[in-house]
């Protein structure tokens, strides 16, 4: 009897004077003979998605069957994964073999032969199966099919696996297989309750950005942002694994849990599809709050476009070439096609000059009276510059050059627009309405080769593309006339938000005898994101008349008299992440002991051009200059650029590129030790190690909190600017799984995990000194530059950059203009994040093959990343700082007075997570099957996020960061806590008569409770961003929320209730009495908590209903609907929990009566969505 566990720009010029690399071929040759000698010198690490199979040969009275012969088979390729015998302890175990479903043959001198001929090995599991031997003939087979899912009963680790039946038959927004996270035990993310944001993932509690997500045993985590890359489509997916806790020690780099995917491969059966989906707004629900909100003369807003189509196909088997190579049992493709349309609409209203003020006709601004009502109205002169003469009937010039030029390119006006009675004109007066199309591209091919009996090779490559082009805004002319393409330059945004990833890997196993197996992979992911500057391939000079530009691109130009032009900041970006990623292991067993040992080296480059604001430059035109030196407006301000006289000015000598680079190493040894029949032990240890950035060509600066002096890499501090990371940290790892009897295995796990820095760091490539602003600022009242718009930017010499102190912006700093530190930066760094995790819990196997799991979760994690202000005002000086109200007052207050605050990064972050989680599931079989589960869960921190994604290491929520003291006072739940979560799938396939028989039915539910959100007040206290106020917040939720105009008014009010409203401001609140400023609230933190109050709790119901019919032999048609959110039921979102304080009017007392807004929710998750998909498959 056997039991079984069946389960080229400029930028691109720039980073090749660097050397960084840009091409794709290129970063895998050199990948590969860079790793050469790591694969050569010492086994890797065996972060797979192979599976293992091991058993036990037991006579008919229980004891051990040594000597037994053991064949197992790839029943979908016709493989022989394994053929030995068993050991004194009757034992065998088959490791590194292929997901799949298997056929183990048993056979011993005086027994029958035993066969499991549907043996199912999933992604990254250890397969246990116990063989009882029957006395009688060889030549009688006892064959035994198990029924329902077999326990775990030889790994400890918690884990959930995603089998192809749930990849293929539960809906999926936009058929995104991650979405299959959402019905996994422990899991929290921002997003709607089907749609888990994969940015915003925390799992058993851990901080976002923290998990990590391997495909072919291949990380997909971006290594500049720790992001993971979306997934194949689910024909390219054949299924995954997430292991939440306490992985083997061959998993490490990760304080989360790890998601572990493995593509279809191809089988001795050739099989594929075609398909098409297709979702439009004419099939979805309109929102809550679009129903009430009149537009026009509809009651209400229509629903916005929802245009969504994919197509695409698959193809696997065997290759076969005619005449010439048969590679049935040896040699199997497959390949997958996925292409997605997503059409979208862009509206741009705009204020444009009219013919007339074109030529410098601003009469119209001299009207004594309004041509709407007929009403009175003052005269708007324009006066010569630098006199106080009036140009005579506003008619001015001459025109400068450009001004004309770039006018030329704005079209007239197309619509009456919004009658401006200050300056008698008509805003608002062009607009026009573009479709957009983006486009996302996956592609993922695979072969997998038997060169022997002993050697196998599997070659991978996934490609992922993403084109999100934006609208150029003056497109067409007032006739609709399609515009000159020089229109692009007069864009305010980026042209294309476009990225790209490579990922080939190649994995070779070889086994060296039935107790000593090796396995080596190679991967490397590249992915790279683009933004092109507005009018990328034109010539601004040319286009525009600007003789003198920093860039031949266009500027911004932003006056009051129309709406701005050129381009934005962040509108020229290049970004290329590289990571490479040998790894091996080699496995040998040894009696009851299956031993695995191995390396991993990670090795990170992020390449980047990325100015932090305008090296394009901008121009302003105030209308200052053609108003007697008065305020300007809009008249004059279209004045002032006509005549090309610009009051102040900028552009940025950006900082030269950056080739980012860290690496991580890790070593470890894995012993899976039987120590009886029912008992396994699971004893692990694995040492890591994770380098500090450094910078290529020592682009590389930061400030030293400790004396505030700026330290640049190779000058004055060392390439990593003297920060230091550990060298011994050992995670060990121990669990048990014991057989209390044939349905039920209790199991257990201790075990130690370390985070990383590089993946928290985000898109920070900003370093101080490295980047400066020539500005040319205001000259005094009335006063032009000495250049005129058609001159363009007297530019100067570049600033030197090799060492960044010398920076004039930096020389230049006062305590009255302190030099400004952008981004975040690192500082200490001696440990690194630990999370300790353990779990306790049972499987039973219960009636109708279903089997339930219950387990107790939980983790404990220290110095984690949390962000830090340094240079910030003393709480002793506060006080006298907010009294004085200067600048100057609070620089002299910070110890270093020349310097803004700036932000860090120490590891000084905690946070605790329990939880009690039951699952029950019962895999497809006799057409049906069943996923649920059940937490109930408390995540505490002293700091963390899950809706901000600038944000991965958790906000500094806290009101005081910068004292352990305070962080301490602010422990409390986690922005990410979900004490209540219900998941139930099932899959149905239904019975009967033809018209009845074989439909596939799966409904989804989705519920967790509401998410804590923070109470917070306008910042009272100096570098205090998250500043709470006083009182009782329990007192602030509505026990009968209503409606509230075009909002629902979800927590108590204090405009609304001005009486009773339970919370009032924290301090210190000046004010000025009789000319003296004077302080009415007394200095100090408010009392409410942080993460006090929650919001709504969230249900979502989906289902998806199928038919396959009939076409021909093999082939089939499947119609398929998808509808989310079914019921379309209104899930709300958190409301705003910001108050402004304010005076009252005697100015004696602080309120929040100018919180209008207070408590309201205006927006919801998704309302019902439907999908429509039809396939042809074999």
């Amino acid at each position: 009897m056997i039991s079984s566990s069946f389960p080229v720009r400029k930028s691109h010029r720039a980073l090749r004077l660097l050397g960084l690399p840009l091409t794709a071929g290129s970063l895998v040759l050199g990948g590969c003979v860079v790793a050469t000698p790591w694969l050569l010198t010492s086994p890797a690490l065996a972060q797979n998605t192979n599976a293992t199979i091991r058993g036990q040969v037991l006579d008919p009275a229980g004891a051990f069957l040594p000597g037994a012969k053991i064949v197992i088979l790839n029943k979908n390729t016709g493989v022989t994964v394994y053929s030995g015998t068993s050991d004194s302890a009757g034992a065998f175990v088959a490791p590194q073999v292929i997901p799949g479903t298997y056929k183990v043959t048993v056979d011993a001198t005086g027994f029958k032969e035993s066969v499991a001929d549907d043996l199912v090995a999933t992604v990254a599991q250890v397969v246990s199966i116990n063989v009882n031997m029957q006395v009688g003939a060889v030549s009688d087979v006892v064959s035994v099919s198990a029924e329902g899912i077999e326990l775990e009963r030889s790994s400890s680790e918690i884990s959930t696996l995603i089998t192809p039946a749930d990849v293929q038959n539960v809906p999926l927004v936009g058929r995104a297989p991650e979405n299959l996270l959402a019905f996994i035990p422990g899991v929290a993310h921002g997003g709607a309750g089907d749609t888990p944001s994969t940015s915003q993932l925390s799992i058993n509690g851990s901080r976002t950005l923290n998990s990590d997500f391997l495909l072919n045993g291949v990380s997909l985590i971006i290594a500049s942002t720790g992001t993971a890359l979306a997934l194949p489509s689910p024909d390219g997916i054949d299924q995954f694994r997430l292991l939440s806790t306490n992985a083997p020690a061959e998993y490490g780099r990760t304080a989360g849990a790890v998601l572990s995917a493995n593509t279809n491969s191809g089988t001795n059966t050739f099989h594929g599809n075609v398909y098409y989906l297709m979702r439009n707004e004419d099939f979805d629900a309109n929102t809550y709050f679009n129903k009430l909100k009149p537009i026009g003369n509809s009651p209400y807003t229509p629903r916005a476009k929802d245009r969504f189509f994919q197509v695409g196909g698959s193809l696997g088997g065997p290759v076969r070439i005619p005449k010439i190579y048969n590679g049935r049992d040896k040699t199997f493709f497959f390949v997958n096609y996925d292409y997605t349309i997503q059409p979208s609409t862009s509206s741009f209203t705009d204020t444009v000059p009219t013919a007339a003020q074109r030529t410098g006709d601003l009469s119209a601004a001299l009207a004594g009276t309004s041509p709407v009502d007929g009403s009175s109205r003052t005269a708007v002169k324009v006066y010569a510059p630098g006199t106080s003469v009036a140009y005579a009937n506003n008619q001015i010039g001459p025109i400068d050059p450009a001004a004309a030029k770039i006018l030329a390119l704005v079209p007239l006006p197309n619509t009456t627009g919004t009658y401006d009675k200050t300056n008698n004109r008509y805003t608002s007066n062009w607009t026009t309405q573009q479709n957009n199309t983006s486009n996302y591209l996956r592609l993922e091919a695979r072969v997998d080769e038997q060169i022997t009996t002993r050697d196998r090779v599997s070659v991978n490559l996934y490609r992922y593309t993403n084109t999100s082009p934006n609208a150029v805004n003056y497109n067409q002319d007032a006739s609709g006339k399609t515009l000159s393409f020089a229109t692009a330059l007069l864009n305010t945004t980026w042209d294309c938000s476009c990225s790209n990833a490579w990922l080939p890997s190649v994995d070779y196993t070889r086994t060296w005898s039935d107790t000593l197996v090796m396995d080596l992979n190679m991967g490397f992911f590249r992915y790279a994101t683009f933004r092109n500057p507005p009018g990328t391939h034109l010539s601004a000079a040319s286009a525009t008349g600007i003789a003198s530009l920093p860039l031949d691109q266009m500027p911004e130009l932003t006056s009051p008299g129309f709406s701005n032009l050129g381009a934005d900041t962040n509108t020229n970006q290049i970004n290329i992440t590289n990571t490479y990623t040998p790894f091996g292991s080699i496995t040998k067993i040894w009696g009851p002991h299956t031993f695995k040992i191995g390396a991993s080296l990670r090795k990170n480059q992020f390449n980047s051009y990325n100015p932090a604001s305008s090296p394009e430059g901008n121009l302003s035109f105030d209308g200052s200059i053609t108003n007697q030196g008065a305020t300007g407006n809009a008249t004059t301000g279209l004045a002032d650029f006509l005549l090309g006289k610009i009051k102040t000015g900028s552009y940025e000598q950006p900082q030269p590129p950056t080739g980012r680079r860290n690496w991580n190493v890790g070593v470890f040894l894995q012993d899976d030790y039987k120590a009886t029949s029912k008992l396994t032990l699971n004893l692990g240890i694995r040492w890591e190690y994770e380098s500090p950035l450094t910078i290529a060509h020592n682009i590389y600066s930061r400030f030293d909190p400790a004396t505030g002096q700026m330290l640049a890499a190779g000058i004055n501090a060392s390439p990593s600017l003297n920060i230091n990371t550990p060298k011994n940290d050992f995670s060990p790892r121990v669990g048990l799984a014991y057989s209390v009897d044939q349905k039920t295995v209790i199991r257990a796990a201790f075990g130690t995990f370390f985070g990383t820095i590089f993946q928290n760091l985000g898109g920070q490539v900003a370093f101080p000194g490295f980047d400066n602003n020539i500005s040319y600022n205001n000259l005094g009242t009335g006063v032009a530059q000495p250049f005129s718009l058609s001159q363009g930017f007297p530019l100067t010499a570049a600033v030197v950059t090799n060492d960044p102190r010398q920076s004039p912006v930096y020389l230049a700093a006062t305590d009255s203009s302190p030099y400004s530190i952008s981004g975040v930066e690192f500082n200490y760094m001696s440990k690194m994040p630990v999370v300790e995790q353990w779990n306790l819990g049972f499987q039973r196997q219960l009636p109708l093959a279903l089997t339930l799991e219950v387990n107790y979760v939980g983790n404990h994690a220290v110095h984690l990343p949390y962000n830090v202000p340094y240079n910030i005002v003393p709480l002793s000086s506060v006080d006298a700082v907010t009294l004085a109200n200067t600048t100057k007052a609070s620089q002299d207050a910070k110890p270093y007075p020349t310097l803004a605050s700036w932000t860090g990064v120490d590891h000084v972050g905690n946070s605790n997570y329990n939880a009690l989680q039951a699952t029950v599931r019962r895999d497809f079989s006799k057409s049906l099957a069943v996923l649920s589960n059940y937490t109930y869960a408390k995540s505490m921190d002293d700091g963390s996020t899950i809706y901000n994604f600038s944000a991965p290491f958790g906000t500094a929520n806290a009101q005081y960061t910068a004292t352990g003291a305070y962080r301490a006072k602010d422990f409390t739940v986690s922005n990410i806590d979900a004490t209540h979560t219900l998941n139930i799938v099932m899959i149905y396939t239904t019975a009967g008569p033809w018209w009845l028989k074989g439909w596939h039915i799966s409904p989804v539910f989705v519920g967790h409770t509401g998410l804590p959100f923070n109470i917070t007040q306008s910042g009272e206290i100096s570098n205090v961003s998250q500043q709470r106020p006083n009182g009782d917040p329990s007192h602030l939720k509505l026990a009968n929320p209503y409606l509230n105009g075009a909002a629902l008014q979800y927590l108590d009010n204090p405009v609304i209730d001005t009486s009773s409203f339970p919370l009032t401001p924290s301090g210190p609140v000046y004010t000025t009495i009789n000319g003296v400023r004077t302080r009415i609230v007394s200095t100090g933190f408010g009392n409410v908590p942080r993460d006090s109050n929650r919001a709504p709790g969230e249900v979502d119901f989906d289902a998806s209903i199928s038919k396959d019919f009939q076409v021909w032999k093999a082939l089939k048609f499947q119609l398929r609907l998808d509808a989310f959110n079914v019921i379309n039921h209104t899930n709300f979102t958190q409301p705003n929990s910001s108050l402004s304080v304010t005076t009252t009017a005697n100015s004696t007392a602080a309120t929040f009566l100018s919180s209008s807004t207070f408590g309201q929710i205006t927006g919801t998750q998704p309302a019902r969505k439907l999908q429509i998909s039809g396939r042809f498959f074999f």
